[in-house]
């Protein structure tokens, strides 16, 4: 199974790179993935216009599986409103094929609107373990926005997930493969219990940390190995 995953597009920032968007896009339909994952943060202030520029990205993503949820800064302005316009349901389950056989994949709302830290919120969690549970035709993936775990090279942690031990717990039971995340504009992978915290830099933004780059991820796994790509 191949996944691109890109996150903190944020349009409508005067650091917005639309050259670098362009050529994820385009590098991202060479790659033939089997899913294209986009963890948050479209846009920059929550307004329509930036979710608008951010579509017309993103509906030149070939791929046939794309799965796109929302980030704090899209919550900003009561732009969920026109997330849900323009992308569907914030938070949802999708299954697709996939060479090891069924992908399940769930995509998390952790944004509370204006707010730049995250939470999924209990009344998910027995949602979470009924699409989960009983899973075991091929790979479960989750994608949300906010981190889990520190991400080194970040400063000090903040805006963090508010509930992530409980959430953690959750993905451990469930043994989720791959957990999907944005936010914190810097790349890094964790393993922990089994399951795999994969962040993704900022893909088209000039807002970095440091000395690392705009980036995104393509991730190959199958039952022998995962290779993450930056």
């Amino acid at each position: 199974m191949r996944i691109v995953q890109m996150s903190d597009i944020h349009t409508g920032s005067p650091l917005f790179r639309a050259d670098f968007m362009e050529n994820a896009v385009e590098e991202t339909n060479a790659l033939e993935p089997d899913l294209v994952a986009i963890a948050g943060d479209l846009t920059t202030e929550g307004y329509r216009w930036e979710f608008e520029g951010a579509k017309g990205y993103l509906d030149r993503i070939e791929c046939e599986n794309v799965v796109v949820i929302m980030g704090n800064h899209d919550a900003k302005n009561v732009g969920y409103r026109h997330f849900e316009d323009l992308f569907g349901a914030r938070s949802r389950a999708y299954t697709f094929p996939v060479p090891e056989g069924e992908a399940k994949v769930v995509s998390l709302d952790s944004t509370k609107p204006d707010l730049a830290e995250g939470e999924v919120g209990r009344e998910y969690y027995a949602w979470l373990d009924s699409q989960f549970r009983d899973w075991e035709d091929g790979p479960k993936v989750v994608v949300v926005h906010h981190h889990i775990l520190a991400v080194p090279g970040t400063g000090r942690d903040r805006n963090n997930l508010r509930d992530a031990g409980d959430v953690m717990a959750v993905l451990r039971e469930l043994k989720v493969d791959m957990v999907l995340s944005g936010h914190r504009h810097v790349p890094y992978v964790w393993s922990i219990s089994g399951v795999r915290i994969v962040h993704s830099g900022t893909v088209s933004s000039m807002r970095v940390r440091g000395t690392m780059p705009p980036s995104y991820n393509v991730i190959d796994f199958d039952e022998e190995e995962v290779r993450i790509t930056l």
